[in-house]
């Protein structure tokens, strides 16, 4: 039997041309939707490359949303209603709808700092000339003392390792993995995963092994398992608010994964940017394993979306290494936006906001509770995020397009699963991006009216 073969562009790297071909074949025609890709190996075979290279190809293929890849059966050309929704509307505002899709911090303070900074920084011409200019790789000097004073707040140790600053924290995953893993290592994640993991995991080649979850997060045994089997490079882990679920990880069983992790030589990489205060924060993993990890986080959340400032923070092992992959996709960062944010560590009003924000989510999170108690919903009292998992006759999807028929964007729990698995019914619900609590409160109140009326009939089968 012929399979289909496509002549690749000498000029681009092979992964690229073969991605590129599958958009033209699919473009003229000559792959239809739902149609089945070659299997990697016959492809290889016929190509005269490697099945990683095959791999990489269709995976960018799959990040293009050109194709899905369905776990046990194939890859397959995307069908025209096969979108990834996560993808398109991330941040697609519709008019007349209450968002509760993406975790952004409500809006506080942040309006008058970046008033009061720019009025400061608009009336001293020394300070504007010095940071125009690149700044040095690592930073200026000032603004490396600003981090190090705050980082020390922070659940981390900073003996024998050293810190660096990303453009916010998908940049500080991308950057980790593409320094630690190479084409067809594995990484492991929770089943349910922030896709922007699977993006740069994609990116760079690498296989993504999931691991099932129970009411406390990740189960110790799974990965112990998948250590034995897999002998991945990393694990990607999400231990003090779980993404989307909300589940904080208990000491003991963050001490258990590191024993494993450091018998098994993998390596952790620690996301700390979903927001929770301080307080609610338990001991790192970083704290327990410095040299067994690598911990991130973001200014985005706590802040705003457009405060694109993140950091990592690595052992002296593989610190040179992130430092060589943060160097190959970008050589530093704004000096204004860290400027600012150094004043704000250095005034006390990023603590302000902070104490604000845990604030104004325990309100938000006590108004939901209120609202929805009937259901049990997940979540820390001081997360932007709640998690709730569906009545017994509904399906993800339907409470999602019923919710949006009525007015309010929530978030389905198929969009932050790995690969083809379904997960129980469940939506991600964001308090933190209603505008007000009146709105909030519109926006619980329609989901509440959604859950006691029930899914709507479906059509009897014969």
């Amino acid at each position: 039997m012929t399979i289909w073969t496509p002549i690749l562009d000498k000029n681009q790297a092979k992964y690229l041309a073969l991605a590129h071909a599958i958009e033209v074949a699919i473009n003229n025609g000559e792959l239809h939707c739902d149609e089945k890709l070659p299997p990697q190996r016959r492809l290889a075979d016929a190509l005269q490359v490697t099945i990683g290279t095959i791999t990489r190809g269709y995976s960018e293929a799959e990040r293009r949303g050109l194709v899905v890849a369905q776990v046990g059966s194939g890859t397959y050309v995307r069908g025209k209603d096969n979108v990834n929704a996560l993808a398109h509307d991330m941040n697609q505002d519709l008019p007349g709808k209450i968002d509760m899709r993406a975790a952004f911090a409500p809006e506080g303070p942040q309006i008058k700092m970046i008033a009061d900074a720019m009025v400061s920084m608009a009336t001293d011409p020394h300070l504007l000339s010095h940071l125009l200019p690149y700044a040095p790789e690592l930073g200026h000097a000032n603004h490396r003392s600003s981090f190090q004073r705050w980082l020390s707040s922070e659940p981390l140790v900073l003996d024998d390792c050293n810190f660096l600053i990303t453009h916010g924290g998908q940049h500080a995953i991308s950057v980790s993995i593409n320094a630690i893993c190479r084409e067809g290592d594995s990484i492991l994640t929770e089943n349910l995963v922030f896709p922007g993991v699977l993006a740069a995991a994609q990116d760079k080649g690498v296989k993504v092994i999931s691991i099932a979850m129970d009411e406390e997060g990740i189960i110790p045994e799974k990965v112990l398992q998948a250590c034995q089997r897999h002998k991945p490079r990393m694990i990607y882990l999400t231990p003090n608010s779980q993404n989307p679920c909300g589940t904080q990880l208990s000491v003991e069983r963050r001490q258990v994964l590191v024993d494993i992790c450091r018998e098994h030589n993998v390596l952790i990489l620690e996301d700390d940017v979903q927001y929770i205060a301080r307080t609610d924060k338990l001991v790192s993993m970083q704290q327990l394993a410095p040299e067994q990890c690598i911990y991130l986080s973001s200014f985005s959340k706590r802040f705003g979306g457009a405060m694109r400032i993140g950091y990592l923070v690595a052992s002296v092992n593989v610190f040179n290494k992130i430092r060589l992959s943060l160097r190959a996709s970008s050589w530093t960062n704004s000096p204004l936006l860290i400027h600012w944010l150094c004043e704000w560590m250095d005034n006390g009003e990023l603590d302000r906001l902070e104490k604000w924000l845990q604030s104004e989510m325990n309100a938000r999170q006590a108004l939901a509770n209120q609202c929805l108690s009937l259901w049990a919903p997940y979540s820390q009292k001081s997360s932007f995020n709640l998690w709730l998992v569906l009545p017994q006759g509904w399906l993800s999807h339907e409470f999602v397009e019923q919710a949006q028929s009525k007015g309010v964007l929530v978030r389905s729990a198929d969009d932050y699963r790995v690969g083809q698995q379904i997960p129980l019914p469940a939506v991600r619900l964001c308090l933190s991006r209603p505008n007000t609590h009146k709105e909030l409160i519109e926006a619980l109140n329609i989901l509440k009216s959604i859950l006691e009326q029930g899914p709507l009939l479906k059509e009897a089968l014969m």
